[in-house]
């Protein structure tokens, strides 16, 4: 019978078995080749690049009897300080981190190299230098020699010239001939997309990932691919900004050269204190620009068809920003307004930015490419419909916690500019219909709503009907009227205010719609000033999705007729409301239709569902 202790001193006791760690490797989980490359990027930039070229070399295959190209090698070269020998052997081992030449580096454990690598190809080469090109070092690793155990352990660096296609492939710019990097993937087997997807979707990527160090002229990166040696497209990456804030960016026209979006309110910065030390958060909005969505001229029926609407749509969500560089776009965040296919979120911006030194308190992970509790607490607090204090108490948690605090506010900001940019549609709405020759068409659903049911309740009044306090307010003289609703209504976030109260005094309107969040799951709420009845339509409330016009030149004349009598319907009840004297009264009638609005919001969600699956089945189509 064998000595159980002699079993256990000559079994093999590694902590990793090298088969499935290398698998594990291979399932890292990045979310696009983009993200891989991104971490070969930020090796560079750590080691003082100020140029990076991402090379692409295809082979034509066949794939079912057709021939196409396809990604065969991909690589990396920049002009940074280059490694040693043993620098460059640390760096492709898992964990193996090495020096960085920057104070605030990108680089977190060391594992950036081989991950990303191994999650892409089978086989990586790194060929680096510090004094002289000609004597450079290499060294290698590869997956399927780990895994049938043939490779133990990385070899020893060794001189070996750098291959001369890449060497001809690199930029004069950046290739230094006395410091620098390159590295190879070779036998890719998990970028299988078509070579003008590939690129462009790397091109766009990369460009919002790295978009401050290009924008602030810190770091240039040219992209560029080759068939049989051939160079087919080299293109040098424009900063891809999801704020839009950027001038010269890689937006497309008209907006490639001025910023397309405005900046929301001021930046807004969170002071933290970590084991000692003293950080901050800042956080950026930013809001499309009024003739962005109003002008549409180049025969588009609306702004998200123009190319520029479609740029917007490609960068939605609150970009997730740590050491000036791009982790994530969080979607969780543009719950608020409905949802992805909802079109009003394409037209704002977030930007939340903070140092390595808040990585635990953000939850970052190890590839750079989530913020845990970031997302977590936006998923908590931004799929209720609660108030955020509310449910900030709900979840246990101090209205002084820096994520929680961050995440109410871009919740409370997100609301308040999907309201902003609801009216700015609304401006451009009235901007296509005054060109329109039929009468009725210069009307928005809206407006025509607010004109029929002011002439109803005048009709009303004239044959002995009641007067409410909002009647007689409503005889006030009109240019106290008018100077105090414009006041009133700029407050509200109404766009063009002075030119809304203009055409409320012309055509004597007794009603009025707004946009803006309410609390809970209300659907509206009334007030009244100078005469007019104010009906706060809920931007959270499923509702809305069925009150606003589609986004066509006109409504079909049914569709345009439902939206009047939904409305309508909301107008009544604002009227009655403004007839209850008795404040107690009108209390319980409000807490009706709060609880009216909880009572359809199942079936409103229900529809909303179905909507945005048959939209996405058109759009697939």
């Amino acid at each position: 019978m064998a000595d159980p202790d002699q079993q256990m001193r000559f079994e093999d006791r590694g902590i990793f078995e090298p088969g499935a760690a290398v698998r594990a490797l291979r399932d890292a989980g990045y979310r696009h080749p983009a993200n891989a490359i991104a971490e070969l990027i930020d090796n560079s930039w750590d080691a003082r690049a100020s140029r990076v070229d991402v090379l692409i070399e295809e082979r034509r295959e066949v794939v079912t009897t057709r021939r196409r190209w396809r990604v065969n090698k991909l690589a990396v070269a920049d002009n940074g300080t280059g490694m040693d020998a043993r620098a460059l052997v640390q760096a492709l081992r898992v964990g193996g981190r090495t020096a960085s030449q920057r104070v605030q580096a990108i680089g977190k454990y060391g594992m950036g190299l081989p991950t990303a690598s191994a999650s892409q190809c089978q086989r990586v080469d790194v060929w680096t230098w510090q004094k002289t090109i000609e004597q450079p070092f290499h060294c290698w690793f590869d997956t399927r020699a780990i895994e049938s155990g043939e490779m133990k352990e990385i070899p020893e660096a060794n001189r070996e010239p750098v291959p001369l296609d890449w060497r001809q492939r690199i930029s004069p710019n950046t290739l230094d001939l006395a410091h620098g990097t390159l590295v190879v993937w070779s036998d890719i087997d998990r970028i299988t997309e078509r070579i003008d997807t590939i690129f462009k979707k790397i091109e766009r990527e990369i460009g919002r990932t790295y978009r401050h160090f290009i924008n602030d002229k810190e770091l240039i990166i040219r992209m560029a691919n080759f068939q049989n040696n051939q160079l087919q497209t080299d293109t040098v990456i424009r900063p891809n900004d999801p704020l839009f804030l950027m001038k010269n960016s890689a937006t497309s026209f008209p907006w490639n050269e001025d910023p397309m979006f405005r900046q929301y309110g001021e930046n807004k910065i969170y002071p933290i204190t970590v084991e000692g030390r003293e950080e901050h958060i800042e956080v950026t909005y930013s809001i499309a620009k009024k003739e962005v969505i109003a002008n549409v001229d180049d025969g588009k029926r609306y702004a998200g068809e123009t190319a520029h609407g479609q740029d917007a749509s490609r960068n939605i969500g609150v970009s997730v920003v740590r050491e000036n560089r791009e982790l994530l776009m969080e979607k969780a965040f543009i719950r608020e307004g409905g949802g992805s296919r909802e079109p009003r979120n394409r037209w704002w911006g977030c930007e939340i930015r903070f140092g390595s030194g808040l990585d635990d308190v953000f939850g970052v992970d190890h590839n750079k490419q989530m913020a845990v509790a970031l997302s977590n607490a936006a998923v908590e607090l931004m799929n209720s419909d609660k108030d955020t204090g509310a449910l900030l108490e709900e979840l246990g948690v101090s209205g002084d916690d820096p994520i929680y605090k961050i995440v109410a506010d871009i919740r409370n900001t997100t609301r308040n500019m999907v309201g902003d940019i609801r009216n700015l549609l609304d401006a451009r709405w009235r901007l296509r219909s005054s060109v329109d020759s039929e009468d009725t068409k210069k009307l928005t659903p809206e407006e025509e709503t607010e004109t029929r049911m002011s002439a109803d309740t005048q009709a009303t009044i004239d044959s002995g009907g009641p007067v409410t306090k909002t009647d007689f307010d409503h005889e006030t003289a009109e240019d106290e009227r008018g100077k105090n609703l414009t006041e009133r209504l700029t407050e509200e976030g109404v766009i063009d205010a002075e030119e809304v109260v203009a055409k409320i005094l012309r055509n004597d309107f007794r009603y009025k719609f707004i946009n803006k969040a309410l609390s809970g799951r209300q659907m509206f709420s009334v007030d009244s000033d100078q005469g007019v009845l104010l009906v706060y339509l809920n931007i959270d409330h499923l509702l809305l999705r069925f009150l606003d016009h589609p986004d066509e030149d006109s409504p079909l004349p049914s569709a345009r007729r439902g939206i009047v009598a939904l409305r309508t319907l909301l107008l009544a009840w604002a009227r009655v409301e403004d007839q209850i004297e008795n404040r107690e009264r009108r209390q319980d009638v409000q807490d009706l239709a709060v609880n009216w609005g909880r009572e359809a919001t199942g079936t409103l969600d229900q529809l909303v569902k179905e909507m945005e699956a048959e939209a996405a089945a058109e759009e697939d189509s």
